[in-house]
């Protein structure tokens, strides 16, 4: 469970012609503890609610599903449901694994080609960096969905409009990384290429990080770099108003939907060439790639970032805002039902 799924499952429920949603979810990840508002969408229910597949399967035939959408082909009792299921109604298979070319995903697709484009009418990815991965899994591309991540358009795109007055009379000079104190979201170098910046330039800079994880404890500790902890949803207004450029240098990130949360907030964005969002949300006019073993890249990055004025910034923050408009809550509602 995630908070961007919430929103894009209220967007489904407010959409005529659904008469009810079940979610059946793993536990909350204590890594990205949000704190859910469920509201009227439906029923939800923690997978480890039940005792076997039985008591599942039971479920799942009261309900009477007319769509069924899967993360992923690792729990077998999902595969199992759709299996079942498949000749009755529309199975969805969602995906965001980058196709690598690994021994492991090769012999997986020999045997892909026979199972998942049989039991799932669909599959839906987040954007071109899944789309190849399908492919060789067997589906057509003419059933392939994209925009399978959306961030809470309407909150983030209201929240930058508001923000954005705010900092067209002064850009913040802090840029903020939104990620779990995890190796993959590659922090160190993030750190490492700040301070040598700093001590290089004397500049008014500072580095927000906002996030938990298992490495929270080696975290490092400098006068402009400023850690946060877990911050909720409803409390990002104060973060967003004093802070003015997003990055995300993870080593591999299947998609960020962070940062469509912080391109719709009208940032200009810093990102590792890795992290697959930045298919969608970044360009040449709002923000740099860098790669994500490139210390001294990031660096000449941030020693132009300094060097642009806040007309600039603010220019690219809007460019950002036009990208994050193109996937949005409504869409993945309709994506979903016109399947």
């Amino acid at each position: 469970m995630a908070d961007y799924t919430v929103a894009c499952l209220r967007a489904l429920k407010s959409t005529e012609g659904v008469k009810s949603i079940t979610v059946v979810h793993y536990p909350v990840n204590p890594e990205a503890p949000f704190k859910f508002d469920f509201g009227d969408i439906g029923e939800f229910i923690n997978l480890g609610s039940f005792k076997g597949y039985g008591e599942f399967k039971k479920k799942i035939d009261t309900i009477r599903p007319h769509k069924i959408v899967v993360s992923g082909w690792v729990n077998r009792w999902y595969l199992r449901i759709c299996g079942l299921y498949c000749r009755r109604v529309d199975c969805i298979l969602t995906m965001d694994n980058h196709w690598k070319g690994t021994t492991k995903q090769r012999i997986f697709c020999l045997g892909s080609w026979l199972v998942l484009p049989r039991i799932f009418t669909k599959v839906w990815v987040p954007g071109l960096p899944q789309v190849s991965y399908a492919k060789k899994l067997g589906f057509n591309q003419s059933n392939i969905l994209q925009g399978f991540y959306c961030c809470d358009t309407d909150f983030y795109l209201s929240l930058g409009q508001d923000t954005l007055r705010s900092k067209a009379a002064q850009f913040p000079k802090r840029i903020l990384c939104v990620a779990r104190y995890v190796p993959q979201k590659n922090y160190n170098l993030l750190w490492d290429a700040f301070k040598k910046w700093k001590s290089e330039t004397n500049n008014e800079w500072e580095l927000w990080c906002a996030g938990t994880g298992e490495e929270f404890e080696n975290r490092m500790l400098h006068p402009a770099i400023r850690h946060l902890g877990f911050i909720q949803k409803q409390d990002w207004g104060v973060i967003i108003e004093q802070t003015g450029i997003f990055i995300l240098p993870s080593i591999f990130e299947p998609w960020g939907v962070s940062v469509h949360e912080f391109a719709a907030l009208g940032y200009p964005l810093i990102l590792s060439r890795q992290v697959g969002a930045g298919s969608a949300f970044l360009g040449p006019e709002n923000g740099f790639f860098f790669d994500p073993d490139d210390t001294e890249k990031l660096i000449d990055i941030f020693t132009r970032i300094g060097s642009l004025s806040a007309e600039q910034l603010l220019s690219m923050g809007k460019v950002s805002r036009q990208l994050a408009g193109r996937i949005t809550t409504e869409g993945w509602a309709r994506t979903l039902l016109n399947a």
